[in-house]
This record gives C-alpha cells, structure tokens and sequence, in this order.
C-alpha cells in the first residue's frame, strides 16, 4: 500500500466528519421536509426535456415511469464517470464550475408548485465536500488523487447500489484508484424523483 493512500485515508475521515456535522444541521431543514414529502406521497411537477425510451441526457436527467432498472443503471454509468473525473479537478483547482453547470443542466430545479429540493442544495453539499477535503488533505495528495480519478473509465466504475421505492429511485457508483486503499473510494449517489406525470427526474447529486 502507498504512502500516499494512508495520508487520504486520514483526511478522508476527517472530511466525513466535517462534511457530516454540517449535514446534521440541515436534517431539521430542507432535506429532513423533503423526506417527509416523499413519505406522505406529496405530488411533484417541474419542466423537464423530451422522455426516449430509457434515459434522456439532453437537459434534465429523465426517464419513464414504466423503466427497467438494469437498463438505467447501465446507462448511468457514463455519467457517473464523469462526474468522478469533475470531482478530481475540482479537489485539485477547488473551483466547482464544472459540477455546477453540470447541475444546471441535468438536475431538475425546483418551483413554485413543487418540493424537488433545486440546484442550490445540490451545490451546496458539493461546495462544502470540496472544501473539507481539501481542508484536510494536502496539495500533493489531492493532485496525485486528481489524476487517479482522471484515470477512471465507464467500465472501471462499479455499481455500489441500486433502490426503487414509490415515486423515488436511487443508483450509487463507486470507483477506487488502484494507487489507494480503501478510503480512497470514490462514491456517487443519483437520486431520482416521480413527478405528478409519472417521469422520473434527477432531484439531487451526492458524493459519498
């Protein structure tokens, strides 16, 4: 095991914690009434772009209510590297331009008649990961780490887990350098949202 791999495991627990504190004041808040809504089956409704067959990548990420879940799961898999490729360059810059426009486009935002929780928790949440590893982390570790991730591939990343509840849907990846140990994993976490027209569409993004 590298050197460089037991540095990263020790600031990646740190920014758990980091990143697990802030999280726990925001339970009471958005996130813990969005839980609620979904309990109480609340309608949604929000603009999104034309449904194909399976998954639509031209604005928000949609698909139909009948779906096959290993279908969706396959065709994430494109997008979930490259989201682990935005998130190697953002710990390496600190910048999250990327990310955010990435949200902008392909995250469903949230309106006037609605509970999607919008592009501004999304954003936020990877706003303050970014900022914790890089607290705890040094510059030559998230530079080494950066191009590891770069180095990822649609067939290199794994599915971590997948989940169908009623009118909500989960698919979470993974990706572990082989220059790292295990707490150089790599997670990320689409969540999907039904609206009142029975589609599904990204609500939120979460790096675990």
């Amino acid at each position: 095991m590298k050197k460089s791999g037991k540095k990263l495991k020790k600031g990646m627990v740190m920014s758990m914690v980091v990143a697990s504190t802030l999280l726990l004041s925001t339970l009471g808040g958005v996130e813990a009434q969005a839980a609620t809504n979904k309990t109480q089956q609340i309608t949604k409704s929000a603009a999104v772009t034309q449904v194909s067959a399976t998954v639509s990548k031209k604005g928000v990420l949609t698909y139909p209510k009948k779906f096959s879940m290993k279908k969706v799961t396959s065709e994430l898999k494109p997008e979930a590297a490259k989201l682990i490729k935005i998130y190697g360059n953002s710990l390496n810059t600190g910048k999250t331009t990327s990310f955010n426009s990435y949200v902008n486009k392909h995250v469903a935002e949230h309106g006037k008649n609605d509970y999607l929780l919008g592009h501004k928790y999304t954003k936020d949440n990877y706003s303050r990961k970014i900022k914790g590893m890089r607290k705890v982390n040094s510059k030559k570790i998230l530079s080494t780490y950066s191009k590891a991730l770069n180095k990822v591939s649609t067939s290199k990343v794994k599915v971590y887990d997948t989940y169908k509840g009623k009118g909500f849907a989960t698919f979470t990846y993974e990706y572990r350098p082989k220059e790292f140990d295990a707490f150089g994993t790599i997670a990320i976490k689409f969540s999907f949202t039904q609206l009142k027209n029975g589609k599904y569409v990204l609500e939120y993004l979460y790096y675990l």
